[in-house]
């Protein structure tokens, strides 16, 4: 028994079904399915009870609810000691300019004595195993707009928007727009040196057949837009940011078929903090 099950629990008895619990857990519905038949299992009897419609708590399954709130309660009064020290939120480098902002807002006016850390990690995977583990309350990563997000296995979720990768070029580099994928290998381009991008982009390159032309390689992000800027190459980046924060002597590139990333929050379901609660309550 876990306090994870204990939580799912209490969704399907608030919800009254099970495809509503699992929208608002940001779960599959055979995921929550499979946890409270094993609650069931180790309790020894029945705690749901169908209608035809809804389900119901059985006895036992109010008794449980019950202690399982109660059991809430008293580990957020112990998290809530140290929410007033420091909170943790881990992001990967190609965290959007208007994210971050808007979650460290949330968390400083839900907690205003704690100290809010933004760590940055390498790649997604690295983001997930942190909040895994308990190192960070919540994490950020980007995740392809149809691929499948197994590194969230076993961990809640919360929609933040999309981004679009767009190409900043520099304006005295004849670029059509919108520019196809497989045009990319004629361009002069400065790419991260290493690390979870560099892979994702040689892969990228990989599956389209193009051998890039890269013209510099570094993981100074900030340098790339001025680069650009100088004439030295183009660089991907994300468009928010590139109409937000111009350079000047750049021109923005859009890309044929478009390339979208989603933003998603990442978090432990079984962390009953007040100060995460509040954090998700508030995200529109």
């Amino acid at each position: 028994m876990n306090l994870q099950q204990l939580s799912y629990l209490i969704a399907v008895i608030e919800h009254g079904t099970m495809t509503a619990a699992a929208r608002a857990l940001h779960i599959s519905q055979p995921a929550l399915g499979r946890a409270v038949r094993a609650l069931e299992r180790e309790v020894g009897t029945s705690l749901l009870a169908s209608d035809g419609q809804r389900l119901h708590p059985t006895p036992a399954g109010l008794a449980v609810a019950s202690h399982a709130r109660a059991i809430s309660g008293h580990i957020a009064d112990i998290l809530s000691l140290g929410e007033s020290r420091e909170l943790v939120l881990a992001a990967t480098p190609t965290l959007g300019a208007g994210t971050a902002p808007r979650l460290l807002r949330v968390l400083t006016e839900q907690c205003p004595t704690a100290t809010v850390s933004l760590v940055r990690r390498d790649g997604p995977a690295d983001v997930a195993a942190m909040v895994r583990s308990g190192q960070a309350m919540a994490g950020v990563v980007e995740l392809p707009a149809d691929g499948r997000a197994d590194l969230a296995d076993g961990l809640g979720t919360a929609p933040l928007g999309r981004r679009e990768i767009v190409l900043l070029c520099p304006v005295g580099i004849p670029v059509r727009t919108p520019l196809p994928h497989e045009d990319l290998g004629g361009l002069p381009l400065i790419v991260p040196a290493s690390g979870h991008r560099r892979s994702q982009l040689d892969l990228w390159f990989a599956e389209l057949g193009i051998r890039p032309r890269v013209v510099c390689e570094t993981d100074e992000r900030l340098a790339w837009e001025h680069m650009v800027g100088t004439g030295l190459g183009c660089a991907f980046t994300d468009r928010w940011h590139a109409e937000h924060a111009p350079v000047r002597n750049t021109r923005i590139v859009e890309l044929a078929p478009p390339v979208r990333t989603r933003v998603k929050l990442l978090y432990r379901e079984d962390n009953p903090s007040r100060t995460l609660r509040a954090l998700l309550e508030g995200l529109p």
